[in-house]
């Protein structure tokens, strides 16, 4: 918005003296975390189309009647509920109306005192299967003494938690009464706590159970409204047992008389724990199963386009099996082709199919046309070479949205490293016989597409790529990783990477041990063994500390506060970089950030403090600060103007190499927790940015290597500044943050610097604090670009910076 009249806020200066160069500023700030978490890799980045593609998931128990299950197996024995651990599985009554008003009581049974919890969820609206995908109030008791009193609305807002007892190996009763915005919660008939949701009170929802990390069975569910009373029998549903027996992420089809069954064979699996049977037995039409993608969200066809697929198939007697791209409901069949199965053991089949049509919401099917029996093992099916980035197994119109982007450095770590079966030798080879395995976000982990595709996309898309690893690795599978990525091809594991199609080594330069590590004594112990294992292959290899964050200020290493490990001084930090003096290496350290917004938490400075209590710990050793994940629990505004604040002030301080935001991207409504953070979001036929990711792309645009002195007066606390500079000074960028719900006019006073052109560039990315970007408007928040004759020449430019707004000015 130009300042071309008046207004009525007083006018603020800002003041920049472009000859006062300070430090260098980093190219690699404007970085993404990615981490298979809400599906970034495994449904999202990720060619293959198919979920569940080692049919590893189990098959669906048959479900209880006149509830819904939003994750986990749920049993029921005798009328006893048995609900499954996991990460927050739900089970929603649609026996009773959504309830505001009213008791709702449950009798929960633990059979083992062990971490985790179990209870009532209620006031439930906008459920999905994760963690956190739910609007609603959650009660639930914990065997080591203490009821859990929180709140969802996708995400997770504790309220409290109180002392309480809790019997192991007994029946407790949990019962909740609602009163407007009151709740009132009594555990076996005794008054536990009352709570009055000022803030956020939720509306009517549905009642339902939930578990957390543990297992936990219930009984006598009585729901009592109006004074009516309704007592819940838990009972299993009935269903066709022709369609058991078939892995979770698939489904059941027939057409005609046809007539079979499906089973899920241990033995003589191909590649995980699971392979999945389909017999046609008698009569006439087809028998098979389906799959529709990323949890059933449908798989995108283009009409005309080549499919290209594998197959790995095993049959004790001649088969012929069918590979189908359909409509969902499977009435329009697009295209089809025979693959014939000989019998005896595993066969990959390859085949390609051009659909006629195309088809938002299509399905994959796998199928018997006359009788016969076939074991599948592994289902592949991904876009031709035209939908792919650079012939890799990814996603061409992700890939290069990534490039456009800006992004120039890429961290392949988080939470999923942490998973005890994420081990890097289990991610070479031939994509289809990797197994899968226990994630650390989802059971059913695929290795598919790992650490090494990560480099070769990193490689391809010209990013700086930095992987993580479980601290779990052995030093000399460590050893073996380094020969792998770095080693000439006449070494052994050099041979492998060659064979595994990558012949010239990787030239790895950076490693992290970890992720959001208790860095402690144990943790050092680990370090130690792996980093010196890894210097003796490759002494050039920057390691990387996986630390976690500090929200306070440290001032003493030795009084720690607001560690979110809980560690309470830096005794192993200190011992880490003694280490690396020791060998003359150097080290970086990890530290996250909350840019929840529309300010960064205390996380940020506290991020800053702990690089100089560091130094002050061994002044002579060579170490820097990283950031690999600025994280938040929203892809809006609010966070575009924390991540915009985390990025100057990172720019100002110029000792920050580094700085990744999390997270990298997110399929469209399939978060799992309340992560919902995406800088960039998708579906399964387009891509779109989200304001932090149009962030990331204004940072990236206009860099300049060096930060010169800028201050702003008269703002209050509404707007932040930094300035940089070119290399050879014919350049200034003034970036602008308005933190204010109202327009800020300024006045710019440039010291040191005469713009050469009479028009200055200016983008700016302006919106309300919660405005996001959806699938059908992709481009509500994004920056507006346009020229801006500043009138320099005849005395200091005026601009008006809008509400809720990040600004770049380039002067030339």
């Amino acid at each position: 918005m130009l300042g071309a009249g008046l207004w009525a806020a007083p006018e603020a200066v800002i003041t920049v003296d472009a000859a006062a160069r300070a430090h260098r500023i980093s190219p690699y700030l404007t970085g993404a975390c990615l981490e298979d978490v809400n599906h970034e890799v495994y449904g999202g980045l990720d060619s293959q189309m198919v979920f569940g593609e080692s049919f590893a998931e189990p098959a669906p128990p048959l479900p209880v009647r006149g509830f819904t299950a939003y994750g986990g197996s749920w049993t029921v024995q005798e009328g006893v509920l048995h609900a499954p651990g996991g990460d927050g599985p739900k089970l929603l009554c649609d026996l009773a109306p959504a309830l505001s008003e009213g008791e709702v009581s449950v009798e929960v049974f633990f059979p083992e005192r062990a971490p985790g919890n179990a209870g009532l969820i209620v006031k439930v609206s906008e459920p999905g299967v994760g963690a956190d995908r739910f609007t609603g109030y959650e009660i639930a008791l914990e065997t080591s003494g203490r009821l859990v009193l929180g709140r969802h609305r996708q995400n997770w807002e504790p309220i409290r938690t109180v002392p309480c007892e809790v019997a192991v190996g007994q029946w407790n009763k949990l019962a909740v009464r609602m009163e407007g915005t009151a709740l009132e919660v009594r555990v076996n008939e005794r008054l536990i706590t009352r709570y009055e949701d000022t803030q956020h009170p939720l509306g009517a929802g549905l009642v339902g159970l939930r578990t957390w990390q543990r297992e936990a069975r219930f009984r006598n569910l009585v729901l009592t409204t109006g004074g009516a009373v309704r007592r819940v029998e838990f009972a299993q549903a009935e269903a066709e047992l022709w369609g058991r027996g078939v892995s979770g992420m698939w489904r059941p089809l027939r057409r005609g008389s046809a007539r079979g069954e499906f089973g899920l064979e241990t033995r003589d699996a191909y590649s995980g724990p699971q392979s999945q049977r389909l017999t046609f037995s008698s009569g006439v039409g087809e028998i098979g199963i389906e799959n529709q993608g990323l949890n059933r969200w449908g798989m995108y066809f283009q009409r005309g386009r080549v499919y290209e697929g594998l197959v790995v198939a095993r049959a004790a007697e001649d088969t012929e099996l069918w590979v189908a791209l359909e409509s969902r409901d499977g009435a329009r069949v697009y295209a089809e082709r025979r693959l014939p199965v000989a019998a005896g053991g595993w066969q990959k089949l390859n085949f390609k199919l051009t659909p006629g049509a195309t088809d938002p919401a299509g399905r994959l099917a796998l199928k018997l046309k006359q009788p016969g029996s076939v074991v599948v093992g592994y289902a592949l099916l991904q876009p031709g070479a035209w939908g792919r980035f650079k012939g890799l197994p990814v996603r061409r119109d992700v890939a290069e949205a990534l490039v456009a982007q800006g992004l120039t450095v890429m961290r392949y770590g988080g939470c999923m490293v942490n998973a005890p079966e994420y081990r890097w030798k289990k991610m070479i080879g031939p994509r289809e016989q990797r197994p899968p395995y226990k994630g650390w976000w989802y059971p059913y982990a695929s290795n598919g597409w790992g650490i090494f595709d990560f480099l070769n996309f990193c490689e391809a898309a010209g990013f700086l790529a930095i992987p993580a690893v479980n601290m779990g690795e052995t030093p000399q599978d460590m050893a073996d990783f380094i020969e792998y990525v770095n080693g000439p091809p006449e070494t052994p594991w050099g041979r492998r990477r060659v064979a595994d199609g990558h012949r010239a080594p990787y030239r790895l330069r950076h490693l992290q041990l970890g992720n959001e590590e208790r860095v402690d004594e144990a943790y050092y112990a680990k370090f130690k063994a792996l980093a010196e294992a890894i210097w003796a292959r490759d002494p050039e290899i920057i390691l990387v500390v996986g630390d976690f964050a500090y929200e306070e200020v440290i001032t003493d290493p030795q009084a720690v506060r607001g560690a979110a490990s809980r560690i309470t001084h830096l005794n192993a930090q200190r011992q880490i970089l003694e280490l690396a003096r020791q060998h003359g290496r150097e080290v970086w350290f990890d530290v996250h950030v909350w840019t929840d917004g529309p300010r960064p938490t205390g996380s940020l400075e506290g991020a800053l403090s702990f690089r100089d209590a560091l130094e002050k710990l061994v002044p002579d050793a060579r170490f820097r600060l990283a950031v690999f994940e600025l994280n938040a629990n929203n892809p809006a505004q609010r966070r575009a103007l924390a991540n915009a604040l985390a990025l100057q002030r990172f720019q100002r301080d110029g000792r920050v190499p580094v700085v990744c935001s999390a997270n990298c991207l997110q399929p469209d409504g399939q978060n799992d927790n309340g992560w919902d953070q995406g800088l960039l979001f998708l579906n399964p036929a387009q891509v779109w940015l989200q304001p932090p990711g149009y962030v990331t792309r204004l940072f990236a645009r206009h860099y300049q290597p060096w930060a010169v002195r800028a201050e702003v007066q008269g703002a209050g606390e509404a707007l932040e500044v930094t300035a940089t500079r070119s290399e050879d000074g014919r350049a200034l960028v003034v970036q602008v943050v308005n933190l204010s719900d109202q327009p800020v006019p300024a006045r710019l006073e440039l010291a040191g610097f005469v713009p050469a052109r009479a028009e200055a560039v200016v983008e700016e990315l302006a919106g309300p604090l919660d405005a996001r970007n959806t699938a059908a408007a992709p481009e509500r928040v994004a920056p507006q670009s346009r020229r801006w004759r500043h009138g320099a020449a005849g005395g200091p430019p005026r601009w008006v910076f809008a509400p809720h707004s990040v600004t770049f000015l380039q002067f030339k």
